[in-house]
């Protein structure tokens, strides 16, 4: 006789299953994708990458988005207790001294994984790592429920695409040019993103999912002058990004009798928040060409 195919619940037992769901690990590439996007923007186009470097900043930036998502699940488990009973720490099938464990861990590697990818010591790589370390566990901690939790999670992202650009050493070159500018672009779209993703677990006001719709186009928006120009395109062809924000739109417009509906509508809006975030990695993949103008700054 064959073997019958494990069923759902046996497969919600596997504790390997537990520690990916526990780290969220399909969205850790949109982390990585911030790392190449930044080298991009300090390494001339004939230059070559140094892979160790390179793969220093990737481990640092996946072991700091990785501990920011086993954070996230410490703070949150009495509220995920009642939302998202089925979530690792609230079932019960991972210990919160396992997490607390293998979020400090993959934090302290991050940080020294950027502090070293530089040679012995990058002083660049080094505070930037703390500075994202910090913003992690300040919107883990105190900030997710706040105002201010939407710009903390930018401001993360933001750092995220500065770590990438420290593969040149200089903390002078990260405030001038691109980096700075494509970073604060990123920021506020992933801004606009996460105030939107915020009707997950509960509601929102059309006034509110409208600004936060408008937040994420004005991100996008200030992303235009480093995006990709091939020359055999016309400029107005080169962003392609009206699956990400017509989601949105669509969702504030929903007819009356549609927003009756709450628990379908909780899942669409959690759906597109999904969609949003993991279009980042296309987002990405299209901005290190900068405009000619970029490629020679003024002395």
């Amino acid at each position: 006789m064959s073997t019958p195919p494990p069923t759902s619940t046996q497969l919600n037992s596997s504790p390997l299953l537990a520690w990916m769901q526990l780290v969220r690990l399909p969205t850790v590439f949109t982390a990585l994708a911030d790392i190449l996007l930044g080298t991009q923007l300090v390494v001339p186009a004939e230059a070559t990458t140094s892979p160790r470097a390179l793969g220093l900043l990737l481990v640092a930036s996946a072991g700091l988005y990785l501990a920011g998502m086993v954070f996230n699940d410490v703070f949150d488990r009495h509220r995920d207790a009642v939302e998202r009973p089925g979530r690792p720490l609230p079932s019960g099938r991972i210990t919160l001294s396992s997490a607390v464990t293998l979020g400090t861990v993959l934090m302290i590697g991050g940080v020294v994984a950027a502090a070293t990818a530089d040679g012995s010591s990058s002083r660049a790589g080094l505070l930037v790592a703390l500075g994202l370390a910090v913003c992690v566990l300040a919107y883990d901690g105190l900030l997710k429920t706040t105002p201010l939790g939407p710009v903390a999670m930018g401001a993360c992202r933001s750092l995220n695409v500065l770590l990438g650009a420290t593969i040149g050493g200089s903390l002078e070159a990260l405030a001038h040019g691109p980096p700075l500018h494509v970073a604060a672009g990123l920021g506020i779209y992933i801004t606009g993103v996460t105030w939107f993703a915020r009707n997950e677990a509960g509601s929102s006001t059309r006034g509110q999912l409208t600004a936060a719709v408008l937040l994420i186009n004005i991100g996008l928006a200030t992303l235009i002058p480093f995006c990709r120009n091939e020359p055999d395109r016309p400029a107005t062809g080169r962003l392609h990004f009206c699956p990400a924000t017509d989601g949105p739109d669509r969702g504030v417009d929903q007819p009356e009798t549609d927003r009756r509906h709450s628990g379908s509508t909780t899942r669409t809006c959690a759906i597109r928040s999904w969609i949003l975030l993991l279009s980042l990695i296309m987002i990405d993949a299209t901005l290190p060409w900068p405009p000619p103008d970029a490629q020679h700054p003024p002395c």
